[in-house]
Parts: structure tokens; sequence; C-alpha cells
């Protein structure tokens, strides 16, 4: 009896350790078997991993690849640090709002905030160009390597800001406080104090950045490599969506990056270790200044978020909904000049309907799936840790050194010549794939945070553990749950990365064929889908935040006494 019901409830766990290893294991293992592949019919070979490892061919590509990332890492960083402490120690007014606008660029993806730096940028045509030379300013170019940081590191900003405000609020503020009273100013106090705690923050924000940019092509695509720049997943990319086609070299191209993105993930793992070592959390909450009034100093700090906000969120998203509403721009343009012809055009495109399409099924269907897989894995590594579970957790956790391109490498070896290639089935398994690791983090926060009392309790009552699931856990996870889709689901409609490598026009989704129309000059059909696809994301947020407050309200109306 006892070993037949540990059965039932093995198989479930050995079912779930299958499903990962198809989904996240097997994609990187192919890269590795496609890598010594000749062709995607042919016989076994080293010439391709002979030439990546044993020449210098990819070696600019390679150096090429490490200074973008290590820019924009820094960039990032600084600026999110500064964002952090001003928000963490000076309070500025309207801190909740601010702090929405300071992570909506997460929401945005930084290829649609580049084209909207496109549009602001470029230097004879550009919106923002053309206004600071009318008020006898000097423009500048935004198709440039110093652009292409510029809007890379604008966009991973809420990445930095994230880490290192949380560090800030945990840091005991009897130390600022000594600071403070041996004369020490804010500044010195930041230099002299803050900064030494918060650098092993400041590292992972560093190298998580770092990771996010190396993997990154579309930016590098328009802006870099049209003149003359190399990066590694942009060759990538080429080997396996321009002819003459080479799976096996984007392979062995990919493993460099693969190298490139475990060592950063090695050395932020390393880093949130000794991270530990910083905690300097007192008996008390830290006493910092409480939000309100406007004197000098908080002034300052809201007028340099707001600036922040401008640069990452309203002028882009302003250029883009401005440029889809003109035919053409020249330099000049009359409130008479907009028309709605560039969206009425776009909407009558089949590729545009069927890419909007696939993006909405794909985004449902692989929020759905996301969610259901981040819980079981979760649930499996925090409630029975045992070694299947632990193993699955393990799997589920591989891509998240494993750069989008590459997991769109692997899925190309393994569905090549199978039904499920060119459609959008791929897309969804490569979703699951990316974001799967994601998921189960959050997932693992929540779970962490539930007592077991009430669990317990229902398995002495006869509880099975689908009922405790369904009416305990889920319950208790909701804001969890909340959380995981609104995020999950973003992520999954403003992907590119990977699903540029796999889409056909029956399988396109909406950045692909964005991307598509700006890499071929074609601004507005760009800006005007560019245009619906924030609006799609705006409009799911705010949704989801109505019906969240609808939900509070009913909640609280219904605790009142009668």
């Amino acid at each position: 009896m006892a070993r037949r019901l540990a059965l039932s409830l093995s198989l479930p766990r050995w079912a779930l350790l299958l499903a990962i290893i198809w989904l996240a294991g097997l994609p990187v293992l192919a890269v590795f078997v496609g890598s010594m592949q000749a062709g995607t019919g042919g016989g076994f070979t080293t010439s391709h991993l002979q030439k990546v490892f044993l020449t210098t061919s990819y070696l600019p590509a390679l150096v090429s690849t490490l200074e973008l990332g290590l820019y924009v890492g820094l960039g990032s960083t600084f600026v999110g640090t500064v964002i952090a402490w001003l928000m963490s120690r000076l309070r500025p007014p309207g801190g909740f709002v601010l702090e929405i606008g300071i992570m909506a660029p997460i929401f945005i993806s930084p290829f649609i905030g580049a084209v909207g730096w496109l549009t602001l940028g470029q230097s004879q045509t550009g919106m923002l160009n053309v206004a600071l030379r009318a008020l006898g300013l000097p423009g500048f170019d935004i198709i440039s390597y110093w652009g292409a940081v510029f809007i890379m590191a604008l966009f991973f900003v809420p990445y930095a800001y994230s880490l290192v405000r949380h560090s800030l609020d945990r840091l005991n503020p009897e130390l600022e406080e000594a600071a403070a009273i041996c004369g020490a100013g804010p500044i010195r106090t930041a230099l002299g104090v803050v900064l030494p705690l918060l650098w092993p923050s400041l590292l992972s924000a560093v190298i998580i950045i770092f990771v996010l940019a190396a993997e990154m092509f579309s930016i590098p695509g328009l802006l870099l490599v049209p003149y003359g720049y190399e990066v590694l997943s942009y060759i990538i990319y080429d080997r396996t969506t321009h002819w003459p086609i080479d799976y096996g070299e984007a392979s062995a191209v990919g493993l460099i990056l693969l190298l490139v993105t475990a060592f950063g993930m090695l050395l932020y793992a390393l880093s949130i270790r000794v991270q530990e070592r910083f905690v300097t959390v007192g008996p008390r909450s830290p006493r910092v200044g409480s939000a309100g009034g406007f004197d000098l100093k908080r002034t300052l700090a809201l007028g340099a978020i707001l600036f922040f906000i401008l640069l990452s969120c309203i002028l882009p998203i302003g250029a883009i909904a401005l440029r889809a509403l003109l035919p053409y721009f020249s330099g000049s343009f009359a409130f008479s000049d907009l028309t709605w012809s560039n969206i009425n055009t776009t909407f009558s495109d089949r590729l545009a309907i069927t890419s909007l399409r696939n993006s909405l099924i794909v985004t449902v269907v692989s929020t759905v799936l996301l969610l259901t897989l981040a819980f079981l894995v979760a649930l499996g590594r925090v409630r029975y840790r045992d070694r299947i579970s632990t193993l699955t957790w393990i799997i589920a956790s591989i891509p998240v050194a494993v750069p989008g391109v590459l997991v769109g490498v692997g899925l190309i070896w393994l569905y090549i010549g199978t039904p499920v290639y060119a459609t959008i089935s791929i897309i969804v398994l490569v979703m699951l794939a990316r974001f799967l690791p994601m998921l189960v983090r959050l997932f693992e926060t929540g779970l962490l945070q539930l007592g077991k009392e009430l669990e317990e309790a229902a398995f002495v009552c006869g509880a099975s553990n689908l009922t405790v699931t369904r009416e305990i856990r889920l319950p208790l996870l909701a804001g969890t749950i909340r959380s995981a889709a609104t995020i999950g689901g973003t992520q999954v409609f403003n992907e590119l990365t990977a699903s540029a490598l796999l889409f056909t026009s029956a399988s396109s989704v909406l950045p692909v064929v964005i991307f598509n129309y700006m890499f071929d000059g074609d601004y507005s059909r760009a800006t005007a889908l560019a245009l619906v696809q924030v609006a799609i994301v705006g409009g799911a947020l705010a949704l989801t935040g109505i019906a969240v407050l609808i939900i509070r309200l009913w909640r609280n109306h219904r605790r009142r006494p009668a």
C-alpha cells in the first residue's frame, strides 16, 4: 500500500522532469551536437569548432560583444544606482507614480525604445534633432556606437534600479547617521559609506545587464552592424536567417556566447553569495525621510527622475505615435498632416494581421503553460525537496545562462523537418524555454513565504494534494500569480531575440515583423505596428491594475461590519 502510494506521488514528478528536460535541456544539448554537424542532413565534423575556437575569425566580434556589454552594464548600473539613492534617501514627492515610471521600460522592451529613438535621433530627419536645430542647439546622431550604448543602457536601467534599491533599503541607517554626525555631507556619505556596502549589488547589476546586452542582436543589428561593427549574437542570427544558411557554424559561434554568458552568471552567483556578508540591517527599520515637501534637494531629485522617465518612456513612445500618424516626415509637419493612413495600410497587410493574431495566441498559451510549469517546479523545490524535484529545478534553471538566440538555434536543430517547425508551436516552445526560470523564481519566493501549517492541517483532515493546491496554495498565491502572469505575459509578447530565428510568414509574431520593417527602412509600417504593440501592452497593464483595484474594493466592502 505504501509502495503504491509512493509510486502514485512520484509518477507526476517524473512526468514533470521529462517535460522540463524536453523544454529546457534538449535545446541546449542540440546546440552542442549541431556544432559538430556538417549540415541538417550531414555527418560529423569538427570544422566549425576549429574555425571558431582555433582561429581569430570571430575574435573581433567577441571583443566587440564584451565591450558593448561592459559599457551598457556600467552605464545602466550608474544611472540605476543614482535613481535608487534619490528614491531611497531623498524620497521625492509622488513616489508610487515615480516607481511605475522608473520600471516602465521593462514592459516597453528595448527594441521598441530603439524604434522610438531612431525616429527621434537620426542626424537629418530625427524629430528631436529638428527641434534642437530650430532652437539653435546642436543635434546628434543616434545611429552610432555610443547611440546604441545609450539606448540599450537606458532600457536596462530598471534592472539595476531594482537590485540596488532593494539593497539600499536594507542598509542600517545608523551608519549613515554616524557619518552625518561626524560632519559628512550626503555626497561624501554616499561615496564613503553607502557605495562600499553596495558593491556586491552593483557588481550583480553590472553582470546581469552585461549578459542581457551580450545576447541582444536587434539594436546592434540596426545601429552597428550596417556600419562595420560585429557582435556574436547578430552573427548567429545572420547565419540562421540569411543565405548561405549554416546552422552548424551558428551553433559553434553560439558556444562562444554561451561561455561568455555562463561565466557572467557564475560571477553573478558568486556576487550574490558575497552580498550576504554585507548585510547591515539593524534591529530597527531604516529611518529614511518621509515623502512630501518641495525643498531644493527633493525638487532636484524629482527633476532628475522625471528626466529619466522623459528619455526612456515619454519621448520614444511620443515619437512612435507621431511618426505612425504621419505619412512621411521630412523635418516639419502640421497637425492637419496627421492621418490614420499608415495604420489603415498596415492592417490591410495580411502579414501584419497574421503576426498580431499569432502574438496574442502565443502570449496567452505560453503564459498559461509557464504559470503551470513554474508553479509545479517551484512547489517541488520548496515543499518536497526530493532528488527528482531538485533535478527538475536544476534543469529548469539552465536557460538562465543560455542566450535567447542559442535557444532558437537549438530548437531549429530539434524540429527542422518536423511538423512542428514553421508553426507557432515552435514559438511557444521557445517562450517556455526562455522564461520558465524567471517565473520559477517568482513562485519560489511566494511559496517560501507561506507557512506549512494550513497545508498540514488539510492533509490531516484527509484532503488530497490537488485539493490543498486548489483551496489553499493558489488562493494564497494570488498576488504571486498576478505578478508572474503580468511579467511573463509582457516578456512573451515583446520577445524578439529567439523568435526571429524561427519565424515564417505563417508563424511570424509582431516584434519580428517590426524588426524586419525597420531593417528594410519602412518606418511608416514599423512605427504603426510598434504603436499597436505598445498600446496592447499598456492596455493589458491598465486592465490588470483596474481589476486589482476592483477586487480590493470589493474585499474591503465585504469586510465591513453590517
